[in-house]
């Protein structure tokens, strides 16, 4: 045999042990299937378990389909077709994929481990971790990857990573008509690097610096606004009013008020309700990077940008009020606002 053709031989015996091994890989035995044999085995076993201490027909009968499923799983490649402008002819579907939940495949577990306000099968893992989502490949995936809190903090290096982070989120969340959109929508101003809620650091901590720094405005806004709550609650109307009542009056005249919960922050409008979370601030500061936090305020994200005015100001944002002092005072045309120093009267 000539040297050449025992080079080509060799060669050609290499190329084919090569594409054996990924077709091994890719195919006959990727090393994504571990994950999910371990995965359907213990939950086939919990299954068992449970169908073996069941006492009626019809749990028995759920517990039994489970089990089918369990012993005789479907492994697979799992992934997201995450909404982005970049779309497909349809314009609902982007190009940016993620597989984690190949490998990270107990959703019950993410569930529990991450904030509802972001469901995975619409962000995806990427977003806020970083990494490669589309890649199968254990290092690969994992390259540039944050995976706590802490390391996820490290990333907001600038104003920018965190308009970054709110323009993606903003790409990728359902349109505001959708019924069945379960995200955050335009709130991401409230949101830090980590995908969690940005902390309400408290108007003290604003204010050490601020008092010296920003003096007119800060003096302005502590005679005025920061009382605002005060005056509401010597209003007859608040004293009057349920919980619901009183619920409307809190929404706007107190600072990280939490729809949900009833619970907010500080009462009067503070630094805090129009600036934002000032959780992000302080972090700029303490690394010794301030002017990051002062973009932030300058270019109006925690502002008119994200609509942080209007909820409250507004029209018909006193018309409960209204209602309740037309039937404490019935038809007459004059009513008396207690914060006013002149009777209300109607046209």
């Amino acid at each position: 045999m000539s040297i050449q053709g025992a080079i080509f031989f060799v060669l050609s015996a290499l190329f084919l042990f090569i594409t054996i091994l990924w077709v091994n890989e890719e195919f006959w035995s990727p090393k994504w299937l571990k994950f999910q044999k371990e995965y359907y085995e213990e939950q086939a076993s919990k299954a068992e378990k449970e169908y073996e201490a069941s006492t009626t027909v019809k749990e028995r009968e759920m517990l039994g389909q489970r089990l089918a499923f369990f012993k005789k799983p479907v492994y697979e490649i799992k992934q997201i077709v995450l909404k982005g402008n970049s779309g497909w002819a349809d314009g609902e579907n982007g190009d940016k994929v993620d597989r984690c939940m190949t490998c990270h495949i107990n959703e019950d577990e993410l569930r529990v481990s991450h904030p509802a306000e972001f469901p995975f099968d619409i962000y995806g893992c990427s977003v806020c971790h970083g990494g490669h989502g589309r890649v199968l490949d254990e290092e690969l995936v994992h390259e540039g990857m944050s995976y706590g809190r802490r390391d996820m903090q490290l990333r907001l290096t600038s104003a920018e990573t965190l308009f970054e982070f709110w323009d993606e989120l903003n790409e990728l969340s359902p349109e505001e008509s959708d019924p069945n959109q379960r995200t955050v929508m335009g709130n991401f101003k409230q949101y830090n690097i980590t995908g969690d809620k940005a902390i309400y650091v408290g108007s003290q901590k604003c204010i050490k610096c601020h008092a010296g720094l920003t003096f007119p405005h800060v003096e302005r806004w502590l005679r005025i606004k920061f009382k605002s709550l005060d005056l509401v609650k010597k209003a007859p109307d608040y004293i009057a009013g349920d919980e619901e009542y009183r619920k409307t009056c809190l929404k706007c005249h107190t600072t990280g008020y939490d729809e949900a919960t009833g619970e907010y922050s500080e009462e009067g409008v503070t630094c805090e309700a129009c600036h934002g979370p000032g959780e992000v601030y302080s972090y700029f500061m303490e690394i010794g990077k301030a002017s990051e936090g002062q973009k932030i305020a300058k270019v109006g994200t925690y502002g008119t940008a994200y609509n942080v005015c209007g909820p409250c100001h507004h029209s018909r944002g006193h018309e409960m009020r209204l209602e309740f002092f037309q039937k404490a005072k019935g038809t007459s045309d004059e009513w008396f606002f207690p914060q006013h120093t002149t009777p209300y009267k109607s046209n």
